[in-house]
C-alpha cells in the first residue's frame, strides 16, 4: 500500500471514529440544560467541521497523481494533525 493509500485508509477511519463522536455527543446534547447546551452545539459544530475538511482532503488526496502527493503530503499530515487538536479541544467540553 502506497503512502498515499495509507493516508486516505487512516483518514478515512479517523473521520468514522469523528462521527461516532459527534452522534454520542448530540445524544449528550438532549439532556443537557440551556447553558450547556450552547456550548456542546459549540463544539459539535467545530467536530462536524472538522469531519468536513478531513473529507475534503481525503478527496483532494485521492485524486492526487503521485508527484502531486509527494508535494502535498507533509502539509496534509500537518493538517490532520491540527484538526485532531482541534477535535480534542472541542470534544474536551464534554469531559
Amino acid at each position: 500500500m502506497t503512502a498515499q493509500n495509507q493516508f486516505v485508509t487512516q483518514t478515512e477511519k479517523q473521520i468514522e471514529e469523528w462521527q461516532k463522536q459527534v452522534a454520542k455527543a448530540k445524544k449528550e446534547l438532549e439532556s443537557a440544560s440551556l447553558e450547556a447546551k450552547v456550548e456542546y452545539e459549540k463544539g459539535v459544530q467545530q467536530m462536524e467541521d472538522a469531519i468536513k475538511q478531513a473529507k475534503a482532503m481525503v478527496e483532494q488526496v485521492q485524486s492526487a497523481n503521485e508527484q502531486a502527493w509527494n508535494d502535498m503530503q507533509v502539509a496534509t499530515e500537518k493538517a490532520v494533525d491540527q484538526l485532531q487538536k482541534g477535535w480534542e479541544k472541542a470534544l474536551s467540553r464534554y469531559s
